[in-house]
């Protein structure tokens, strides 16, 4: 099962946007119930900083593109991402206890 995570950095005046993306999303993901994926979104406290997680199921295509509201989440990154182009890095899982698996 592939792992992905994505981490960047926002500008400070787009943080409240962006957690209500997050949120928006993360409503809309419930709402539909895609099988075969797990998703997180992460921040550390009092940052600019924003860590998503995505663990498909083998075979799985990533369902997030066709969710709206995911398309728009994307689209706020885009607008208040500061530094590197935020990029989907593949993670190999060492350990996880009841998180990824």
């Amino acid at each position: 099962m592939p792992v992905l995570m994505v981490r960047y950095q926002v500008a400070d005046e787009g943080v409240a946007e962006l957690v209500d993306a997050i949120e928006t999303t993360f409503a809309a993901v419930a709402a539909q119930e895609p099988e075969g994926i797990r998703y997180a979104y992460l921040r550390p406290t009092g940052t600019t900083e924003f860590v998503a997680l995505l663990e498909l199921a083998d075979g799985v295509e990533n369902p997030l593109a066709g969710i709206p509201a995911a398309r728009r989440l994307q689209a706020t990154v885009a607008t208040w991402a500061v530094g590197q182009v935020p990029t989907p890095q593949p993670l190999d899982v060492l350990g996880t206890y009841r998180l990824l698996d």
